[in-house]
């Protein structure tokens, strides 16, 4: 009996959370379509404006012209490359007059060396072409310097594409929106991990944009289904995620900056600079592109019913347990850095990619050191 009140409840979390999923995709459609006619809106009486002034802000406009973009491209997320290129090449020769080359990520270099490449060719705007890995690696480069990087979204997750309202599924239009769109200075967050303290004090920093996770949430995209991913898209991370509702809580330790420590049983800690995840839910409504701070979540729960309190609070954070016991704890830093301790290793996640374990995490944040290239009616302070 109590195996079959499991089950039950087991299926009515992931029942509940995939129907959430789904009004939550058709309501941010509808949204989307709202302000792409908003943009349009705007686009024209701008044209219209400047064909009344064509003097104003020519020289200006001259300045800051794009003259070389270098498009990293993961040949991995695309369907036909040489297709791709050409529409590419199509929308920047059109919109921006501009030369345009492209550097193709390997296994080997998966994109640090080709965004090396591309910067001491000459390029001021340099897209990432592909999924949150190839992101990561050409931020990793382009960080603290002064050359624009934008984003072609391509794969699953997307996180900071969708955070800052890129186009998701029309690389000409991502291509366009990085053309015509603004300048904004965003945070990276730093990670170094290992089994001891001196391992992640002494390893090389890795770069994150989005979230970095220990534990659960690892596990999950580990769980996930590559195939799954390719026929339905970032909800196959739902299904991945039902095998870690039964986990066990780990005890874990973090370390704020004012060497303050905090013990918290928890099946995972997420450490976010920008916290809007697919579907349009917002783990971390404090975690902003552009605050120079990093939103920790740190969370445990028991059991299925235990971790539907944890999926209620991350739909609505206002919702608490009222009533019956809890079963689960949440708890939220807002911090510059943290420090991550557990005596059993947990896996490790930075952006969706996962191939780790450790058991102490150094993590820290730099304020405004990537120069990105976001749509013109996007406000990332807000993302």
């Amino acid at each position: 009996m109590d195996l079959t009140l499991l089950l039950l409840s087991i299926a009515s979390v992931v029942t509940t959370i995939i129907a959430v999923v789904l009004l939550v995709v058709v309501l941010r459609r509808l949204g989307r379509h709202r302000r792409e006619l908003s943009a349009l809106k705007s686009e024209s009486a701008a044209r219209a404006e400047a064909h009344e002034n064509p003097d104003d802000g020519e020289d200006a406009e001259a300045a800051d012209r794009l003259r070389r973009i270098a498009v990293v491209l993961n040949p991995s997320k695309f369907e036909g490359t040489d297709d791709f290129r050409r529409r590419i090449s199509e929308v920047v020769e059109r919109v921006e007059g501009a030369e345009v080359e492209f550097y193709e990520t390997t296994i080997d270099d998966p994109g640090r060396g080709q965004t090396q490449r591309a910067v001491a060719d000459g390029a001021d705007l340099v897209m990432a072409a592909g999924g949150d890995g190839t992101v990561r690696m050409v931020a990793s480069v382009l960080a603290g310097t002064d050359t624009r990087m934008g984003i072609i979204p391509s794969g699953t997750g997307n996180l900071l594409a969708r955070n800052v309202d890129i186009p998701l599924e029309d690389p000409a239009a991502a291509m366009v929106a990085a053309l015509t769109g603004t300048d904004h200075q965003v945070d990276v967050g730093w990670l170094r991990y290992g089994d001891s303290p001196a391992a992640a004090q002494s390893a090389p920093k890795q770069i994150f944009l989005v979230i970095a996770g220990f534990g659960a949430d690892a596990e999950m995209i580990g769980y996930t289904d590559p195939r799954m991913k390719k026929r339905i898209g970032w909800v196959a991370y739902v299904f991945g995620g039902v095998r870690t509702i039964l986990g066990r809580s780990v005890d874990v330790v973090v370390e704020l900056p004012d060497r303050t420590r905090h013990a918290h049983k928890a099946r995972t800690v997420l450490l976010g600079n920008v916290g809007k995840l697919p579907g349009g839910f917002v783990l971390m409504p404090d975690a902003t592109i552009d605050n120079g701070r990093l939103e920790v979540v740190v969370a445990g729960w028991r059991g299925a019913a235990g971790f539907s309190q944890v999926a209620t609070q991350v739909i609505n954070p206002k919702l608490v347990p009222k009533v019956g016991p809890k079963l689960s704890t949440m708890e939220r830093y807002l911090t510059t850095g943290i420090r991550v301790t557990t005596a059993k290793a947990q896996p490790v996640q930075l952006d969706g990619d996962t191939d780790i374990e450790a058991t102490h995490l150094i993590a820290t944040v730099d304020p405004g050191v990537l120069r990105l290239r976001v749509p013109e009616s996007t406000e990332p302070s807000r993302a």
